[in-house]
């Protein structure tokens, strides 16, 4: 279980992957010392699992962000389907949902035209995908974790 500290640890880290030990410590009222072994334990219990930069995807020529739900034409071929879609570097996620899709991706392109020719001759080729239905977005609004209490 997560006590207090640990949940305020993951918090600062969650905003800012490359806060010092020190300012972690500073926020948490611990040691450098006390910060790196809550890590550590935090790291070896499968609760850190890495750190990653955020990119801003537009100002590298990546304008086109879309979700896209994918239908299946018959069931048990989630994994294959996943595996296929993890192949293509445009699809940045993949979620097994229920609902109407069988599969909700998220696809990052240049633009529009780059996204027809992913769906036309990647997504919509895999077998076992019947249809898909696409969703453009106008706007990432914001993207947080969530505020552990």
């Amino acid at each position: 279980m997560l006590d207090e500290t640990d949940r305020k640890i993951l918090n600062v880290l969650s905003k800012d992957a490359k806060a010092s030990l020190k300012q972690i410590g500073d926020a948490c009222f611990l040691s450098s010392a006390g910060v790196h072994l809550r890590l550590k334990k935090l790291e070896e219990q499968g609760i850190i699992t890495g750190s990653k930069y955020i990119l801003d995807h537009s100002k590298m020529g990546y304008q086109t962000q879309s979700f896209i739900g994918v239908y299946f034409d018959r069931a048990n071929i989630y994994r294959k389907v996943s595996k296929a879609l993890y192949a293509i570097p445009e699809v940045i996620e993949c979620s097994y949902t229920t609902g109407n899709f069988s599969l909700l991706i998220k696809v990052l392109c240049r633009d529009n035209k780059h996204l027809t020719e992913i769906l036309s001759n990647q997504i919509q080729t895999i077998e076992g995908i019947a249809r898909t239905e696409t969703f453009i977005c106008l706007e990432q609004t914001f993207q947080r974790e969530i505020e552990l209490n």
